[in-house]
């Protein structure tokens, strides 16, 4: 049985951001508040503006980060087509940027489980994407992106005597009547058990007859170059 790695902290979730933010094809990727952030000098685009992250304890094992994005590329200021009664080339700006988002998230998720496929590290169904022209200046189209990422063990010591080696709290007796069983908490997964109230570390997002990847996959992975371009 796995479990998250104790070691995989905030610094190294943020290493492995700024890895694939460059492998998802971001020209320019910054840390802070948005507001902070001139968009219309010195800024590369496409831009990735990742906000400082909020967390919070889940289950008493599992610490949640809740990271607020910033995706933007400029409208084509060349553009001659005016004002349109339906906005053709920002919908595509928005279709390229999500795909590069996806791209991304894939790419973190990797890093988390250390190369596995099996984790619920970036639950899909908690991200969310709101797509805005003129935000930060009447040329920006941006995605701003919220997501949660669950990235390591909040405690070192097992509330309930477990450790390095042993099963998660919540797995054994008497520690099951207070978290719940273990086994797949996230919704979007095939095997997910709305019983269990403590993952495991066993959710499968493919098929369910198909065995989880345990074999470690390259990271980065490398993206077609057609979805990393930036705007000239």
């Amino acid at each position: 049985m796995s479990t998250y790695d104790p070691e995989y902290d905030l610094t190294q979730l943020m290493a492995d951001f700024k890895t694939c933010a460059t492998a998802a094809g971001f020209c320019t990727v910054k840390l802070g508040k948005p507001t902070t952030i001139n968009f219309d000098h010195n800024i590369c685009y496409d831009l990735l503006n990742i906000d400082y992250p909020s967390s919070h304890i889940a289950e008493g094992i599992d610490e949640v980060y809740t990271f607020k994005l910033i995706l933007a590329r400029p409208h084509q200021l060349s553009s001659t087509q005016g004002v349109q009664l339906f906005d053709d080339d920002v919908v595509q700006i928005f279709a390229d940027l999500e795909i590069k988002l996806w791209n991304m998230l894939s790419c973190l998720a990797l890093g988390i489980s250390g190369g596995g496929g099996c984790k619920k590290h970036i639950p899909k169904h908690k991200v969310q994407i709101i797509r805005d022209k003129g935000t930060f200046n009447d040329n920006l189209v941006t995605l701003q992106v919220q997501f949660d990422a669950i990235a390591n063990i909040a405690v070192t010591l097992d509330p309930c005597g477990g450790g390095p080696g042993n099963p998660p709290s919540g797995c054994e007796e008497p520690c099951q009547d207070f978290f719940g069983a273990c086994g797949c908490t996230d919704p979007a997964a095939v095997n997910f058990d709305p019983a269990a109230g403590v993952d495991d570390g066993t959710c499968c997002y493919g098929e369910i007859d198909d065995p989880c990847v345990d074999d470690p996959l390259p990271f980065p992975p490398a993206f077609p170059p057609g979805q990393t371009n930036n705007p000239v």
